[in-house]
């Protein structure tokens, strides 16, 4: 009996030694540019927020064929070599699937011949500058608007409703800033308007008195500006010192200001900022406000468009790797570039060019709130 058994022990140990096992499938990864220290971390962490919340999402869906996601996250701190050498690092040695970033737009242009070289895609959720999408590199995709486009939807609104005819830009001095200035100046020569006065400042200033010395003599009746949360709460603090509220309409159409953060800085001092965006909290759609309740129940915060663009652009590249069925770089790339996609903003699509085509909200601080009071208005 002791040998029957021992043999049937022996051949049940050879069965399921031979038996196939179940290996877990590998996970799809994706690369993450985005400043997490440095200036503009905040902005930056906004835009994580809303990639871990759509990974998290996709990933208790099931992935995408039978995979999970995975992020590899590197710090750019919004400096163009340091985007670079990350961009390099996450093709090269983590073999990445695809890349969300950058934030800022010189870091993006800095990444793009990057992406080409290695044919791995990018998609900035928050760059703006155009010529990001006229550059003619296929791998590259703007997931959000660029400054022509808000330029178009918000100036013609900006001049006709709210009777801004001699402009004042104060905008930071990068890509970004440089480029928005341009786009805004052509559509004010279309619509009658003129610009009057024009100031760029670097990253991280603290003293804007100088420059709003000089806005005081400009004649403008509306100042424009170009930049991130802690800049702008600074210039609009030195606006209000200087005796300016009140005397201009103060404009922020590229929406650095309409967050919880900016709102906290600057209070009352923020009423009355309108502007341009994507996306607001208070966007009265079902999918506007599911993304809302979900994203406060997880932040504790409200979103706004930092947020909103990652997470968009999470979602849109996970929907590509299911459509094209596997990771290789230029089948998702391909499957993005045809990507339907509908999320918290409204329907979007891509164009020829790889620039999504989405509707902006005229917005307006109203009481420490942030309000939608037009839109979507077509920048196309």
């Amino acid at each position: 009996m002791r040998k029957y058994l021992s043999c049937f022990v022996l051949a049940l140990l050879v069965a399921l030694m031979c038996a196939p096992m179940a290996v877990a499938a590998d996970p799809i990864k994706i690369g993450v540019v985005v400043p997490t220290t440095g200036p503009i971390a905040y902005d930056g962490g906004l835009m994580l927020n809303g990639i871990k919340m759509a990974l998290d999402e996709v990933n208790k869906a099931g992935g995408a064929n039978g995979s999970k996601f995975e992020l590899y996250i590197e710090d750019s701190a919004n400096v163009p070599a340091t985007a670079v050498a990350a961009m390099e690092k996450l093709v090269g040695m983590q073999k990445v699937t695809a890349v969300i970033g950058d934030f800022g737009s010189s870091c993006t242009l800095a990444m793009m011949p990057v992406a080409e070289r290695s044919q791995t895609l990018v998609i900035t959720p928050i760059s703006l500058a155009p010529k990001i999408t006229e550059s003619g590199n296929k791998w590259v995709f703007r997931g959000c608007d660029n400054s022509s486009m808000i330029a178009k939807a918000f100036t013609k609104w900006a001049v006709n409703d709210k009777n801004a005819k001699k402009w004042a830009y104060i905008a930071i001095n990068t890509d970004y800033g440089r480029g928005s200035v341009e786009s805004f100046n052509a559509e004010l020569e279309k619509n009658g308007a003129k610009a009057v006065f024009t100031e760029y400042f670097n990253q991280g200033e603290t003293d804007y008195n100088p420059i709003v010395t000089k806005l005081k003599a400009s004649g403008a009746d509306a100042l424009c500006m170009f930049g991130e949360t802690v800049d702008l709460s600074r210039v609009v603090a030195q606006f209000y010192e200087q005796g300016l509220g009140g005397k201009m309409l103060l404009m922020d159409p590229t929406s650095g200001t309409f967050n919880a953060k900016f709102l906290e800085l600057a209070k009352k001092n923020a009423n009355g900022i309108v502007g341009a965006s994507r996306f607001v909290a208070s966007i009265p759609t079902p999918a506007a406000k599911k993304f809302t309740e979900d994203y406060r129940a997880l932040y504790k915060i409200d979103p706004e468009k930092y947020a909103q663009a990652g997470y968009d652009c999470m979602k849109m590249v996970a929907l590509a790797v299911k459509n094209a069925g596997s990771t290789d770089r230029a089948a998702v790339r391909d499957a993005l570039a045809a990507v339907k996609y509908e999320g918290p903003q409204g329907k979007a699509h891509f164009d020829e060019k790889n620039q999504l085509q989405i509707g902006e909200y005229i917005v307006e601080v109203k009481d420490g709130k942030i309000e939608a009071i037009a839109g979507p208005i077509s920048g196309e």
